[in-house]
């Protein structure tokens, strides 16, 4: 729903395909299929079809999942990645950095003197509420794999343009900026 989102579509459907490991808990499975559940009506939209394979035990890494959507974008809401100008503002929703620092600890079995959660929302509601406030929404992005950073390099070089960070300014919770320190990553990334 997210990737919909912000391209400024409205998320209506989703389809979603399982990959499990020949002997995954049914009970893990029903954990999943139950939380997908809550997550979609949290986001106003209908999983409407999908799909499940399984392959051999050792094969499957436990359980891989992968959906895709379908959304409208409404008319006259032009949003993308090539729509930045020169003086455009970078508005950050939120504390960066918690939800791939979330991810590494339990993929890497760390340990921190204090959980970091991951801070994944659906984020359709904000993005409407944002293009109903503003007509000067150019650009949206959902931070992915390589974070902030990353995304704003995309932006950069899909609108043809420089962007002047402050990082000091960047929203980083003090229990993720000390797990980067400790890692030697940087919050940004």
């Amino acid at each position: 729903v997210n990737d919909l989102a912000m391209m400024g579509g409205k998320p209506l459907y989703l389809s979603c395909g399982f990959i499990l490991e020949e002997g995954f808990p049914t009970e893990e499975l029903s954990l999943i299929a139950d939380a997908m559940g809550k997550a979609a009506r949290a986001a106003g939209v209908s999983l409407v079809t999908g799909d499940t394979k399984v392959v051999e035990k050792g094969h499957g890494h436990g359980v891989y999942i992968n959906t895709s959507g379908i959304g409208l974008i409404p008319a006259g809401r032009e949003v993308g990645p090539g729509r930045a100008r020169p003086g455009d503002a970078v508005v950050v929703s939120g504390p960066i950095g918690n939800h791939g620092m979330a991810v590494m600890s339990v993929r890497e079995g760390l340990e921190f003197e204090t959980t970091i959660a991951s801070d994944t929302a659906a984020l359709p509601p904000l993005v409407d509420l944002l293009m109903e406030t503003s007509e000067d929404v150019r650009a949206l992005r959902d931070p992915p794999r390589g974070g902030v950073a990353s995304a704003l390099n995309e932006l950069a070089v899909a609108s043809d343009v420089g962007i002047v960070l402050e990082e000091a300014l960047m929203p980083v919770d003090d229990a993720v900026r000390a797990a980067c320190e400790l890692l030697g990553m940087d919050p940004m990334y």
